[in-house]
């Protein structure tokens, strides 16, 4: 028998083998087809996803063989990783490398090996998708082609594992900076809030104009900045919410959110035009959010309006449906429309209306979670109209 040759690479092999965090995991189904077509293609009653370890071959995928892993001495796919090629040993009887492998002298007693080496894109050799047989045979051309082809998605699924994984860690990351942010960030910012209320109750006597002044910039800055950090945490956690599919009438979503918005002044006198029985597919949670943006902006923008107008409804652009909010308030400059969507970005001075610049964002996001687009179209002190697909159109 002779030992597979260790590769040049090898540090560097084992350094990426590992990168990926798949040694010693559970069966997945992805990784089972594979093999499973592989020996169905090939016509063998072995079929193996096989990586190879420091000291081992371990099988993140098999069938036909019952043991998990094998010892990297006696690993056929151990020679496969020295080249890029599909590796074949037609007949092991007759090829002196194996001919006493205790895998071929005992079971699961090989006669006919192929296998389809899984290199990455640096050129190292991880592994293989291989075929067994116990009678010596070869694989016709067609054959050779689909085993190789079934390693590329091999290495795709490995790929994709590895993404999936570490942005499961990036999100990991953002709650943790969620937790430090509305943890550690609050409570220096509550401290600067009261100590500035304190001095203006106890000491205001002692407080020149130019001093209050300065006072109540602080409180102003510190009352912005737990806006903005309220805002940034919600805009995060919106977008990790679960998503869930269901049929959402946002007609009564809009006339809801309507409902909330009169209740806070309820001396304005708005007319609003909501189209009825919209009903689309959708995250309610979600859609509630977008309309609350929206129709929230369309009230506080009409507010110096002696008779506010504010309509949802639906229309057909382009050959599909867009969703409307259309109001006839203070407008903007088209030329920055580019802006709206971006966090902290605003066309209007906080001096003349409230807001931190991160509802949009997070509509935007929304949209984005249920495939669609969102657009706006404005004239300065002519109102507004954003419009937004969604994922499939209305059925009723």
């Amino acid at each position: 028998m002779q030992d597979a040759t260790i590769p040049t690479n090898e540090a560097h092999r084992l350094r990426s083998l590992h990168r990926y965090h798949i040694l010693d995991t559970v069966q997945e189904a992805v990784f089972d087809e594979l093999v499973d077509l592989a020996a169905t293609i090939c016509e063998a009653p072995i079929a193996l996803i096989s990586l190879v370890d420091q000291s081992r071959q371990w099988f993140k995928a098999r069938i036909g063989l019952e043991e998990k892993e094998t010892a990297r001495s006696v690993s056929f796919c151990a020679h496969a990783i020295l080249q890029p090629n599909l590796f074949v040993v037609p007949d092991t009887l007759t090829d002196q490398r194996f001919v006493d492998n205790p895998l071929v002298t005992g079971p699961p007693n090989i006669r006919f090996y192929a296998g389809a080496p899984l290199f990455t894109e640096e050129g190292l050799g991880l592994g293989t998708l291989c075929v067994i047989d116990r009678v010596p045979r070869q694989l016709s051309p067609i054959q050779e082609r689909a085993l190789m082809v079934l390693r590329t998605h091999v290495l795709k699924l490995l790929e994709l594992r590895m993404k999936t994984r570490e942005l499961a860690e990036v999100n990991r990351e953002l709650e943790t900076y969620s937790y430090t942010v509305s943890h550690d960030l609050r409570a220096p910012l509550r401290a600067i809030s009261g100590f500035s209320e304190i001095l203006v109750e106890d000491h205001a006597a002692t407080l020149d104009d130019e001093a209050r002044t300065l006072v109540t910039r602080i409180q102003d800055a510190t009352r912005r900045m737990q806006q903005l950090t309220d805002d940034l945490l919600y805009l995060s956690h919106i977008v990790r919410m679960p998503f869930n599919l269901a049929r959402t009438n946002l007609s009564k979503l809009a006339g809801e959110v309507i409902s909330e918005l009169t209740k806070t002044d309820p001396n304005r006198h708005v007319d609003f035009d909501i189209q009825p029985d919209i009903i689309v597919d959708g995250d309610p949670s979600l859609l509630r959010v977008v309309l609350e943006n929206l129709l929230g902006n369309a009230w506080k923008y009409t507010s110096r309006r002696a008779r506010a107008k504010i309509a949802f409804g639906r229309e057909r652009v382009n050959g599909s449906t867009a969703f409307y909010v259309r109001d006839n308030g203070a407008g903007f400059e088209m030329a920055y429309a580019r802006k709206l969507f971006e966090p902290f970005q605003r066309l209007h001075s906080s001096s003349d209306y409230s807001g931190t610049g991160i509802g949009l964002a997070t509509v935007k996001r929304i949209i984005q979670r249920h495939e669609g687009t969102i657009w706006a179209e404005a004239y300065v002190d002519q109102g507004a109209t954003f419009r937004f697909t969604l994922l499939t159109e209305t059925s009723s």
